[in-house]
């Protein structure tokens, strides 16, 4: 997305390192009867079969306990893992239960099972399944408003940071999920390098913001009206081309050792982008990300172009 008019027409869609702070402890296990025998406390199958059956789940047990926070006069209680993971969440508005369980929680499937619980039942997150055309259904995750103000409340985020909640545009939800995962690599990639990421701005806030700046030139004549526009943009690490300025997906902002601070425009460029919007995004110099089934036209668009760009892979 991201040209003057709001419509975007260079996407088509279709359908819308961090370590864990706490290890949930490990009940011991207990010898394994001997199966097949009578007698002496053994028992044969059946019977194992079935006390297996009757036995009670085991719920699992986290060293770290929940931290009440006051909002509006309401108490909630939250891991340090939770705040973590809605803080994520809010960041992106949309992210996918399957990367909060990878990226935020390592794999720990039971803490993420027993966090997402807590959530849902003090109304700070929501669930939504997204069905999608020859492939699995999809989980995801959003903020609701509360959940959205107390992790302000939290200070989980610098002040800056743009929260999100609710889900919006159905048609737009399958890619702007995996925008998280466009993050997480860029991040991963920029962290060889000794940078930090400390803030994203997603489209819509850029947007929000060039729209406010365009409103306050209105009035400018046509030659100063372009110097604007390329301040503009430049303020915001964007470039120019002619009256349109191109919009990431995301835009990353990195502490760099010694001391900058670097910007990194990101696009999750898909099958149905026009080629003539995939080499404006390449154009522009943003890091171009593709999902394995399109990087193949993606290349091919580029190349045919003469604008060789790298396409990363999500």
């Amino acid at each position: 997305m991201g040209r003057w008019d709001i419509s975007g027409p260079d996407r088509l869609h279709n359908a819308e390192p961090r370590v864990p702070t706490d290890v949930p402890q490990k009940e011991p296990e207990s010898a394994s009867p001997s199966v097949g025998r009578g007698g002496n406390g053994d028992y044969s199958l059946d019977e194992l079969q079935s006390r297996q059956r009757s036995r009670p789940e085991r719920t699992p047990t986290f060293r770290e306990r929940r931290t009440q926070y006051i909002d509006r006069g309401v108490t909630y209680s939250l891991r340090s893992s939770e705040i973590e993971a809605m803080a994520d969440i809010g960041r992106f508005r949309t992210v996918d239960i399957k990367d909060l369980a990878r990226f935020v929680y390592h794999g720990d499937r039971a803490r993420l099972k027993n966090d997402l619980a807590n959530l849902r039942r003090q109304g700070l997150m929501e669930e939504k399944s997204v069905l999608r055309s020859h492939k699995p259904a999809r989980k995801l995750a959003t903020l609701t408003e509360q959940g959205a103000r107390l992790v302000k409340k939290a200070g989980a985020l610098r002040p800056d940071q743009r929260i999100y909640h609710g889900f919006v545009k159905p048609k737009e939800l399958d890619h702007d999920a995996d925008l998280y995962k466009v993050y997480q690599r860029a991040a991963q990639r920029m962290a060889e390098k000794g940078g930090k990421a400390v803030r994203v701005r997603l489209d819509f806030e850029l947007k929000e913001s060039i729209n406010q700046a365009r409103a306050a030139a209105e009035d400018l004549p046509g030659d100063m009206r372009e110097r604007w526009r390329a301040a503009v943009a430049q303020e915001h690490g964007l470039t120019t081309e002619g009256a349109t300025i191109h919009l990431p997906d995301i835009q990353v902002e990195y502490h760099m050792p010694d001391g900058r601070i670097e910007r990194e425009n990101l696009e999750l460029v898909s099958g149905n982008y026009r080629e003539q919007g995939i080499r404006g995004k390449a154009a522009a110099g943003f890091t171009m990300y593709a999902r394995a089934g399109d990087s193949a036209r993606i290349r091919r668009a580029l190349r045919d172009s003469g604008l060789m760009r790298e396409v990363l892979s999500v």
